[in-house]
């Protein structure tokens, strides 16, 4: 029997746990990491260390698996495409183009019937920000379209410190409207070439623009379950998923749900998959490759995920002794920088 190979972009704390869940089923892993230590690194069976313009090592991914998954949106569109082109990549390369950019994201989801976002500008300099900031109620959110993950790139503007972004450079920003939510929700799916599943609503926590809590099952209503599930399958139907898609949406305190954004990969309110359901996220991501149906979760107990942000990883060998811990096996402890996570049931 020929060995089912897969290559994995990215060896992060997400390329880890894809690396562990590959393993399980007896499927080979290589991570290609643009960085010499990585999370993944002690887990996956073979990696590949280079830039991702470095053709000569890119080639030599690319002859290593015959499918492909990522564990980031945070890659260059060629490269997704080149593999695509040759092999077979999960999600898509047409997928994950979406999903790396702000303005084109926003404007998939609002083509979407029944989906809605907040609204939202483009904006390429100040003069831009301050025309648009008057529309938005001299209050708003500033993010560049590309490249900002956990807070990066992200301001809020008012009329008091608009003065402070004159010397920045905006081009190729995104101006949101600063909406007030009641909660912060997401949906997880994955879909295979015969079905789609869900995983049920989690109720999220962000301190400074960066998930701290993730809590199942979500103190919602059953409409407000059900609308959000509804809404995260017909992001994966309208978007062709192949693999798994998170949707982070606002509830709203009149119940309107906002999406604010998609991420074509196992996510991180996604890791209490790993403990409370029989089947994860990450397992889900396996099936979705290599299986024809993907499997339902099945959840068996509620849970609280707890992230271990900068210095709070001091206290894991404590937290250790009474919960579920992971270590990302970082190298070093920077503030703002996800180093573990934890489990309470």
């Amino acid at each position: 029997m020929i060995k089912k190979k897969l290559g994995i972009l990215g060896g992060g704390q997400l390329g880890m746990f894809i690396c562990q869940a590959a393993r399980n089923f007896g499927i080979y892993t290589t991570v290609f990491s643009t960085t010499k230590d990585f999370s993944a690194k002690d887990f996956c069976d073979n990696y590949i260390i280079g830039k991702f313009n470095d053709y000569k090592k890119i080639q030599e991914f690319i002859k290593s698996s015959s499918h492909f998954t990522v564990e980031t949106e945070n890659i260059p569109i060629d490269l997704l495409e080149k593999i695509n082109n040759n092999k077979k990549i999960f999600p898509s390369s047409e997928v994950i183009k979406i999903a790396q950019n702000r303005l084109r994201e926003k404007k998939f989801l609002n083509s979407i019937p029944g989906v809605k976002t907040v609204k939202f500008s483009s904006i390429n300099s100040y003069d831009d920000l301050c025309s648009k900031l008057k529309q938005f109620k001299f209050k708003a959110i500033i993010k560049s379209c590309e490249l900002g993950y956990d807070g990066k790139n992200q301001f809020i503007v008012n009329k008091n410190n608009i003065y402070s972004f004159e010397k920045m450079n905006l081009n190729n920003f995104i101006i949101e409207e600063f909406i007030d939510f009641e909660k912060e929700v997401s949906v997880i799916v994955s879909k295979a070439e015969k079905n789609i599943i869900s995983y049920p609503p989690v109720e999220n926590l962000h301190k400074d623009s960066i998930l701290k809590e993730t809590k199942y099952p979500a103190d919602l209503n059953n409409k407000l379950i059900k609308s959000s599930l509804e809404i995260a399958n017909k992001i994966a139907n309208k978007i062709n998923l192949n693999g798994v898609l998170a949707v982070e949406m606002f509830l709203l305190k009149n119940d309107d749900i906002l999406v604010n954004e998609i991420a074509p990969r196992p996510h991180n309110s996604g890791h209490w998959t790993m403990d409370a359901c029989k089947y994860s996220q990450y397992d889900n991501l396996i099936f979705s490759i290599f299986e024809p149906f993907v499997k339902e979760p099945l959840p068996q107990k509620s849970c609280k995920m707890i992230n271990l942000i900068g210095k709070d990883f001091n206290n894991f060998d404590n937290l250790k002794k009474k919960y579920k811990c992971y270590d990302y096996f970082k190298n070093e402890i920077r503030p703002k920088r996800k180093m573990g996570h934890y489990v309470i049931f």
